[in-house]
């Protein structure tokens, strides 16, 4: 008996260390699963205490999530990344969002790029090369977006061309037949099938879906592709800050911004290179520059004024 009872004492004083439960941190994101699995992975083994756990979705469908919570006073999400800036300056101002020491409420973390894409069996020639060629009546009901009123990405492109090129653009889109539902994955299918010809879509999944061997190119449009900043999130009432700020200093680090850009993202750090197949950030963007944060502050204001009138100008 004495002999069991050694035994047991010795196995269960002698287990090893990760026997004891880990810190589940929560991570909103609208970086794909194969993308956001090897960063989680890669913070994991610096961090053997922490188990990250991914809620992935468009950027509607999480800040409707995060909003609910915070209605219920029951947060989950520790830390979100979110391809939408302009929630994050409406949180700030509503005094929910965490700072943390040297940093801004809502910090950049990686920025992704809004381009063009034309099936292979298009001519170069009968291809728009900027923005504003895609009012010419050639391309009526021959391009596809998808819906800023679904994506965040596809919001803040809107955002920027409306104050760029003014409401006018969207109304000659609009009299084009320009088809606008979905998110990026939405415009890759229609334009794959052939049944558009010309999509506007993000250069991370463009880049991703010629990988696979997607029959699309990819056009830099000549007057510049359009850049928006990716931003990283932690509430105040998030379960678990000091975790989350460690995940947000991991992203913010060369081997998380190196991780980024295998999911076809431009970094933030300037000392990482940019994505696989993708042209140098400054010649990418061309005369397009990231919105001052008083622009971001600004868009955040009139968000809803700005789905309504694309609503009236696109799609009704």
């Amino acid at each position: 008996m004495r002999i069991l009872f050694h035994i047991l004492w010795v196995f269960f004083c002698g287990m090893p260390a990760h026997a004891h439960a880990k810190t589940d941190l929560w991570i909103y994101t609208s970086v794909y699963k194969e993308f956001i699995a090897p960063i989680a992975h890669a913070f994991e083994l610096k961090n053997p205490d922490i188990q990250v756990q991914v809620f992935q979705g468009g950027s509607e469908k999480i800040q409707a999530k995060v909003e609910a919570e915070v209605i219920a006073q029951r947060t989950q999400a520790d830390l979100v990344m979110i391809s939408d800036p302009f929630w994050g300056a409406q949180l700030t101002k509503r005094n929910l969002l965490y700072s943390r020491k040297g940093h801004s409420p809502y910090e950049a973390n990686y920025i992704s790029l809004m381009v063009m894409i034309a099936h292979k069996d298009v001519p170069t020639a009968q291809r728009p090369s900027k923005w504003s060629d895609l009012t010419d009546p050639k391309f009526k009901r021959r391009v596809q977006m998808g819906s800023p009123l679904e994506s965040g990405t596809m919001f803040a492109a809107v955002a920027y061309l409306s104050d760029k090129l003014g409401w006018d653009y969207f109304d000659q889109l609009g009299k084009n037949i320009i088809a606008s539902h979905g998110g990026n994955s939405a415009v890759i299918q229609k334009v794959e099938s052939g049944e558009k010809k010309i999509g506007i879509v993000l250069l991370e999944n463009a880049l991703a879906a010629q990988k696979r061997g997607s029959p699309i190119d990819i056009i830099y449009p000549s007057d510049g592709g359009i850049p928006i900043e990716s931003v990283q999130l932690i509430l105040k009432a998030s379960p678990h800050v000091t975790e989350a700020e460690k995940f947000a200093s991991f992203i913010l680090s060369p081997v998380g911004q190196k991780l980024l850009t295998d999911g076809y993202m431009y970094p933030i750090n300037p000392t990482v290179p940019a994505p696989e197949g993708a042209l140098s950030y400054p010649k990418a963007i061309q005369g397009f520059k990231p919105m001052s944060p008083e622009k971001v502050i600004e868009v955040s204001e009139h968000a809803k004024e700005i789905k309504t009138k694309f609503s009236e100008l696109v799609l009704e």
